[in-house]
C-alpha cells in the first residue's frame, strides 16, 4: 500500500510539473483566482522556503538521506495504522518526487502560488504537498499516541 500511494504521488507530481514546464514561460504567472491563487512557473534551487538556496548538492544529499531513512524505518518497523501508512506514503512520494527533479534538472519545479491574507506564500508543488501533509499526519499519530498513553496512566 505504501509503495502504491507513494508511486501515485510521484506520478501526479511528475505530470503536473511536465504540464507546467511545457505550457508556461519561466517566471510567469497565470492568475486563476484574482489576488489569491496563480500558477507561477519557477525553479527552486533550495529547499522549502528556498532554504539552502543555490546549494543543490547539500539539499540533494539531505533528500537522499531522508528517503533512505524512511525506507529503512518502514522495512524495520511494521506500520499498520492507516493514518501512518498514508503519512509515510505521502512523505516518501513527495521526497522522491522532488529528489528526482534535483537529480535530473538540478532544481525543483514549483508552480502553486498563493497570496493569503496579504502574505505571498512560497511557491510549491504536488511533492511539497505530499511532504507537508505526510508530516502533519505523522505528527497527529504521535500526538494521539502520547494522549492515549497519558490517559492509560491516569
Amino acid at each position: 500500500m505504501i509503495i502504491l500511494i507513494s508511486f501515485i504521488v510521484i506520478i501526479i507530481d511528475f505530470i503536473t510539473k511536465l504540464i507546467i514546464s511545457n505550457n508556461l514561460v519561466m517566471n510567469t504567472s497565470v492568475e486563476i483566482i484574482p489576488n489569491f491563487f496563480s500558477l507561477t512557473y519557477t525553479h527552486n534551487y533550495g529547499g522549502a522556503w528556498s532554504i539552502f538556496n543555490n546549494n543543490t548538492l547539500a539539499i540533494t544529499i539531505i533528500s537522499f538521506i531522508v528517503i533512505i531513512g524512511i525506507i529503512y524505518y518502514l522495512l524495520k518497523n511494521k506500520v499498520t495504522k492507516k493514518i501512518e501508512i498514508i503519512g509515510y506514503s505521502l512523505l516518501l512520494g513527495g521526497a522522491i518526487g522532488n529528489f528526482i527533479d534535483r537529480i535530473v534538472y538540478g532544481y525543483v519545479i514549483d508552480f502553486f502560488d498563493f497570496y493569503i491574507f496579504g502574505y505571498d506564500f512560497p511557491i510549491f508543488n504536488i511533492a511539497d504537498i505530499g511532504i507537508v501533509v505526510g508530516i502533519v499526519l505523522l505528527m497527529v499519530t504521535m500526538i494521539l499516541e502520547v494522549y492515549k498513553n497519558d490517559n492509560k496512566c491516569n
